[in-house]
């Protein structure tokens, strides 16, 4: 058991030294063991001599001894943090010696202060003393001898066998209660005392104390706690309260803030904080709830009481006993701790009434500690306990988080990177200093930049391929009108597609989403594609690394509950909800917008009726009516100079008429001004105000019409970027597909798609079953736009190349100016070089017009290679690629390809002849005869190209221009034509075989057909004369000759033109 240290309250005040005097020694032990104070004073010299005992005249009266427990002098420790008690150590000796000199006050019964003890966390002291008890009367004496008292434990059992106990709310005082008793001798001096101090001390000071008298006083009327009682007398009558009760109950327990302690003392230090809530442990039979009402009720309001419930073996059984505030749980556990009691009221009736049986009653001690209202691990043991209910709801809980907190935060980021706030690019300041700089990195940061000085190669290319122009008008009239279906820009790779929509998203103005999808596909996993698909939207915060841990949850869950919890999303699903509120912020983004240009409108519709007011005030002035009342208040007009209001209600009748011309046919006089005139003077027209309302009307009626073509102003535009070019995780392209069809059914905003292959437009089509696409095919350019096109490039590396020599030349001092001829001359030798010759027109012919090949030509034309060793080694490029994507490596990577080699060898040799193929015949031959799916395929790596005509495939050519000499150089080269053929051909000898074993086989059915009866044993019956019978055999047998024919010199001849091709590869000569 730990004590604090007891603190000396004025140790200057006692002399003597503290020894063990008899009366100490007559102290129970359990009072030898506290620590003492010194006293003050000795009360004894002051009292009055007691009276003469009953006991032997020699052995002096023994000393009781008894503890007080005073409530609410420091604060109540709630929680380790708990910082109060550390403020209130600061006035504790202050609060202690206050408490000293209220108890030198009591001077009845010898009274002696012991010493007081600080309870920290209950916030409590408690006033230990000892005192003489009352010479008891010989009436006093025979009913304690006959009631022979209970001997029990504990503080709460007085001297002689005296047993102190409480009286119950419920049971009836005794007539004559125990005159020894503490609370009877001093709790009234105490209480006299402490109002004589100012009241019992508290920590908080003075005005709490008398805030609390003052609801103590309020609610002393109910005399006894809980109920309220009405007593009688002669002189007053009815009377609401008991003070006979009320002063039983005070007597025994103790009252306000002065309690009397009946049990052991037990002074902690643990973490176990001061609570509402009781748990009560019985040492011996439990305790019937009557009785613990009884025994609690006193210190406060009791909210519930909970009986006893089954323990294991070897534990005490306990009761809970929660009051309604922490104060009287604290004195209660400090009063009652230790106690022992009857088990019922029936016998604690018969204990109080003093009977002879008394001594024979049962009782129970009490252990009291503090419960916490919410155990430990509660939550955790209940989620475990009940997984099928917590799961779900902790679920729901986090999708309402993400749906309340997150989603406004990620629509504001997507809104941020539609409006460009992030992009500095977009800021006038920034772009002031692109125009007017370049990066350090050239050596110029002072100079100007190739943007403010000439043509950028956007410009160039438009320029160059003059069709480009006609499919940007296209594109714009459709972004003119509301969307209603996609608009899809199709075409092989290096056609202008991206440019195109680039400048069209230039010229529109408007807010842009553009979503790279090849970024997206390369995603491996779902927390890659959830993250790519964020970065290219914009949507901040994401959190993708909860899919795996839901995924994980959702795999624990199954194990307990058998079901799934519902935490993991599929990921088709979670893009979904994505692109859900990416949806919702381009729908933000249209309605604010249309807000501004509303606002707009309602500014010029103001300044209007603005105009109008003014014209009218004008007229008026001319008319001389108008009337500014604020001048009433200055010049003074009767009734009105005292108001001071507005202007008078003026009529057509009461305007004046124009005034008449001032002199219109008299001279003006010599050195006199010229008289006003009718022409001087000339007067408004009456529609000036009708005029000017009309023309109002007009332009917000004008305003009104725009406000349709201003809401297709205002939608956003969304670029899918390389939709559908390769396979992705999950099913990405039906997910976009979809989100693009609600935004555009929705017109919430124009969808632009970008694709290199019609086949990718399927998803698209399946999007939006019910509305063709708004399509805009770029081919590449013809023979003349190439070419028009590396003239101009060439021109410009050639000007900037031929600048920087002449800055040279000017520079060495040496060369003589006039050797370098004029400027023109110098414009017609640089347009010299521009001109190429029909061999090298012919060069760049190979290579068509591929953005890519062109560009790459010039790279290399710009680094001093000709034109021919250029478009050589482009050739041979593509070639070695072109092995290597159609026919694998070797023979096991050609199998994991999605065609195999024979139908690969079959496109190269017939484009490398022909330039194209028709699709319709190609899938009526071998090899790709009920295989479309393999030329599909060809064409979605871009191996070939499938050219359409209403929606259907037609044409069959090189997945680009080069790829026909491409081709061309594959089937030219001997070893690897010989053995692609003979692998062609084995192919087709198998093949032959085979039909030639099913045409044999089968003609050997007819043979027996013939040799059986013919037709006559099939029960068909011969021709008239017999003549004509088996014909129908015989056409059958003569048809399978014929194709066995065939076969068989099919067979010969790609035997020997695989002899032929062994001796090349034999050879092994290129």
């Amino acid at each position: 058991m730990l004590r604090p240290r007891a603190l000396p309250l004025r140790p200057y005040l006692s002399s003597t030294p503290l020894g063990l005097s008899p009366r100490t020694l007559s102290r129970p032990p359990s009072i030898l063991l506290r620590p003492t104070l010194i006293p003050v004073r000795n009360n004894s010299s002051s009292s009055t001599t007691p009276p003469i005992s009953f006991g032997p005249p020699d052995v002096p009266a023994p000393r009781h001894s008894a503890s007080f427990y005073i409530a609410n002098v420091l604060p109540l420790k709630l929680t380790y943090w708990d910082v109060r008690p550390s403020w209130a150590i600061l006035r504790e000796e202050t609060l202690l010696e206050r408490i000293h000199d209220i108890t030198q006050d009591v001077t009845e019964n010898d009274f002696k202060l012991e010493s007081l003890e600080v309870s920290r966390k209950d916030g409590g002291v408690f006033l230990h003393f000892s005192y003489l008890p009352p010479t008891p009367t010989p009436t006093d004496t025979y009913s304690q001898a006959e009631g022979g008292g209970v001997e029990g434990e504990g503080e709460g059992e007085g001297e002689g066998g005296k047993t102190k106990d409480v009286i119950g709310i419920q049971t009836q005082l005794s007539d004559k209660p125990d005159p020894a008793a503490p609370g009877k001798l001093f709790i009234e001096s105490l209480e006299r005392s402490a109002k004589k101090h100012g009241g019992w001390p508290n920590w908080l000071g003075d005005w709490w104390i008398s805030r609390k008298i003052g609801i103590n006083e309020s609610l002393s009327i109910t005399a006894v706690p809980g109920h309220s009682l009405y007593s009688t007398s002669p002189q007053d009558g009815l009377k609401k309260g008991d003070e006979i009760e009320k002063k039983g109950i005070e007597i025994n327990t103790g009252a306000g803030r002065i309690w009397i302690v009946k049990g052991r003392q037990w002074t902690e230090d643990m973490n176990r904080f001061p609570t509402g809530r009781l748990r009560v442990e019985f040492d011996g039979p439990d305790v019937s709830q009557e009785m613990l009402y009884t025994l609690f009720r006193p210190y406060g309001r009791i909210a519930d009481i909970q009986p006893p419930a089954p323990v294991p073996a070897g534990a005490l059984r306990f009761a809970t006993v929660t009051y309604s505030r922490m104060t009287p749980a604290a004195i209660a556990i400090n009063c009652l701790h230790g106690f022992s009691t009857p088990t019922n009221t029936a016998d604690f009736t018969l204990k109080t009434s003093g009977s002879t049986s008394s001594s024979t009653i049962p009782k129970s001690r009490l252990r009291i500690y503090y419960e916490r209202p919410l155990k430990a691990h509660a939550i955790r043991d209940w989620i475990s306990a009940h997984p099928r209910l917590a799961l779900p709801v902790i679920a729901f809980l986090i999708g309402t988080l993400s749906y309340t907190f997150f989603d406004p935060i990620r629509a504001f980021f997507v809104r941020s990177k539609l409006e460009g706030v992030w992009d500095i690019e977009q800021y006038s300041l920034i772009k002031t200093i692109r125009q007017k700089f370049v990066l350090p990195t050239s050596f110029g940061f002072l100079s100007t930049s190739t943007a403010s000085t000439g043509e950028s190669e956007e410009t160039i290319g438009k320029d160059a391929w003059q069709d480009r122009v006609e499919a940007e008008k296209e594109v714009e009239r459709w972004l003119a009108e509301y969307p209603g279906t996609f608009i899809t820009i199709t075409g092989p790779p290096g056609s202008g597609k991206v440019s195109l929509v680039s400048r069209v998203l230039k010229q529109q103005g408007k807010p842009a989403l553009v979503i790279d999808c090849a970024e997206i596909a390369k995603a491996k996993n779902d927390k890659g594609l959830l993250d790519a698909l964020a970065d290219q939207t914009g949507y901040y915060p994401v959190f993708s690394f909860m899919s795996s841990i839901s995924g994980l949850i959702d795999l624990a869950a199954v194990g307990l509950i058998g079901q799934k919890a519902g935490f993991s999303t599929p990921v088709d699903q979670q893009l979904r909800q994505m692109l859900e509120i990416v949806g919702g912020a381009l729908k933000d983004v249209s309605t604010h917008a249309q807000q501004e240009h509303k606002q707009e409108v309602q500014h010029l519709k103001d300044d209007a009726d603005i105009a109008i007011e003014r014209e009218r005030q004008k007229r008026l002035i001319a008319r001389g009516g108008w009337h500014d009342g604020r001048l009433d208040c200055i010049a003074g007009n009767g009734v009105m100079a005292e108001l001071g209001v507005g202007d008078e209600p003026y009529f057509e009748g009461d305007l004046d008429l124009a005034p008449p011309p001032l002199m219109d046919d008299i001279a003006p006089i010599k050195g006199e001004a010229v008289p006003p005139t009718s022409a001087s003077l000339p007067m408004p027209q009456k529609a000036s105000v009708e005029e000017a309302a009309a023309k109002a009307a007009q332009a917000a009626a004008t305003a009104d019409l725009d406000a349709e073509s201003e809401e297709i102003k205002s939608l956003p535009i969304v670029v899918l970027k390389n939709f559908a070019q390769k396979t992705a995780k999950g099913d990405l392209w039906a997910v976009l597909s979809e989100w693009g069809a609600s935004l555009v059914e929705n017109k919430v905003a124009h969808v632009i798609v970008v694709t290199e292959g019609a086949t990718a437009t399927k998803a698209l089509t399946k999007a939006l079953p019910a509305k063709p696409l708004n399509n805009i095919g770029l081919a590449d350019a013809d023979e003349i736009n190439a070419l028009s096109y590396v003239k101009d490039k060439l021109r410009s590396i050639s000007s900037s190349s031929s600048a920087s020599a002449s800055n040279a030349s000017n520079a060495n001092t040496n060369v003589n100016r006039n050797a370098h001829g004029s400027s023109k001359d110098k414009a017609e030798s640089n347009n010299s070089i521009f001109t190429l010759s029909m061999d090298d027109s012919a060069q760049v012919a190979k290579l068509g017009g591929r953005m890519v090949d062109l560009e790459t030509l010039v790279y290399k034309v710009k680094t001093g290679a000709s034109i021919k060793d250029a478009v050589d080694d482009i050739i041979l490029r593509n070639t070695v690629e072109l092995r290597k994507a159609a026919f694998g490596d070797d023979s096991e990577d050609a199998k994991s390809l999605p065609w195999n080699r024979q139908q690969a060898w079959k496109v190269v040799k017939e484009l490398a002849t022909k330039g194209e193929i028709s699709y319709a015949q190609l899938l009526q031959d071998f090899p790709f005869k009920g295989a479309e799916q393999a030329l599909k395929s060809l064409e979605e790596h871009e191996l070939v190209s499938v050219s359409y005509v209403d929606g259907r495939a037609s044409k069959v050519r090189p997945g680009k221009p080069v790829f026909r000499y491409a081709f061309e150089a594959l089937v030219n080269d001997p070893i690897f034509r010989a053995s692609n053929q003979i692998e062609y051909n084995t192919t087709l000898i198998t093949k032959a075989e085979n039909d030639i074993k099913t045409y044999e086989n089968e003609l050997t059915t007819l043979k027996g057909i013939t040799t059986e009866g013919g037709s006559e044993a099939l029960g068909v019956s011969s021709s008239w004369l017999g003549l004509g019978g088996h014909s129908a055999v015989k056409d059958r047998a003569k048809w399978l000759l014929d194709k066995m024919a065939k076969g068989v010199d099919k067979t010969a001849k790609l035997e020997k033109e695989n002899e032929d091709m062994g001796k090349v590869l034999a050879s092994g000569k290129a």
